[in-house]
């Protein structure tokens, strides 16, 4: 028996199973190239059957578990929004892959299924609160009490991206004005190379520029953001990943410190529990994994 781990992305979709506690036959295929448009929900089982025929064909696969980047109904049934990827709106994607497949399949918020591999990695306990902060393309954001993910009441728990910033008047993606993504985000960071740092390479920004006043504010930006929901929650931990964090000479003591500052004193400031997660392409094909035994 086994269970099997997608993690749907704009770019791509990345798929495993679980073989004795360990993911297995780990595949990566264009998202663009294998979704189409109008026929999500037929191309999705086609890409599942494939791949059990090729790796799973003696095995009874128990649960499918799904990680979306999208926001999603509270009962987690109902595919609500996806910004990056055409035609999954609105499409009770979990159902109607039960139909097709015979196998349950649950869906859950990508940022979710790294949260549970990065809980499971860095031995964190269900108990309490824990935060996972990925600053990856935007502001990435899991909320667990408990063990368990906060959904809220229309399954939009979590949204630190899109906290207002006071007097912030740049627009955001998703609409609003002054989101907080517009100034802690990766794509503000891209902005930030090409205005101020031309001739550098993303992969070298930090380890070229970090002391520059501009790269200390996008740091201290970071910091601001996660103490909005820090101060709010005085979490258990906190875990800091995506492709942002884990850039080359990405200054995490001055994050640290920065944290600091803007933490309320004496608590949680003097008491924060900071981890780093570290960014692999298969963290949330694990998590998803790991989500997925937590329904058998």
């Amino acid at each position: 028996m086994s269970v099997i781990g997608i993690d749907i992305g704009g770019t791509n979709i990345r798929i495993g199973h679980d073989c004795n506690g360990k993911l297995k036959d780990f595949v990566k295929i264009s998202t663009k190239e294998n979704l189409k448009e109008g026929k999500i929900v037929e191309c999705l089982a086609n890409i599942i059957k494939k791949y059990i025929g090729e790796y799973c064909k003696d095995e009874e696969i128990q649960q499918i578990a799904i990680g979306i980047p999208a926001t999603l109904s509270a009962d987690r049934k109902e595919i609500l929004q996806v910004p990056n990827i055409k035609g999954m709106n609105n499409i009770r994607l979990g159902e109607e892959l039960e139909k097709v497949l015979g196998i349950k399949v649950a869906l859950e918020r990508d940022v979710h299924m790294l949260y549970f591999w990065d809980k499971y990695e860095q031995k964190i306990a269900d108990d309490g609160i824990g935060i996972g902060i990925y600053i990856g393309t935007g502001v990435g954001n899991a909320i667990f009490i408990n063990g368990k993910p906060l959904a809220g009441k229309d399954g939009a728990a979590g949204e630190l991206g899109h906290i207002p910033m006071i007097g912030g008047k740049e627009q955001c993606g998703c609409g609003n004005l002054g989101c907080s993504e517009c100034y802690a985000s990766g794509w503000k960071l891209v902005q930030i190379k090409d205005k101020c740092f031309p001739e550098t390479t993303m992969n070298e920004l930090f380890v070229k520029h970090s002391n520059s006043h501009i790269l200390r504010e996008y740091v201290d930006a970071i910091a601001c953001v996660a103490c909005s929901e820090i101060n709010i929650l005085n979490p258990d931990s906190i875990i800091f990943g995506g492709g942002v964090i884990n850039m080359k000479g990405f200054p995490k003591e001055l994050l640290e410190e920065r944290l600091y500052v803007h933490a309320r004193k004496p608590y949680p400031a003097e008491n924060l529990d900071i981890k780093y997660s570290v960014d692999k392409p298969d963290n949330g094909v694990k998590g998803a994994i790991i989500f997925a035994k937590t329904l058998i």
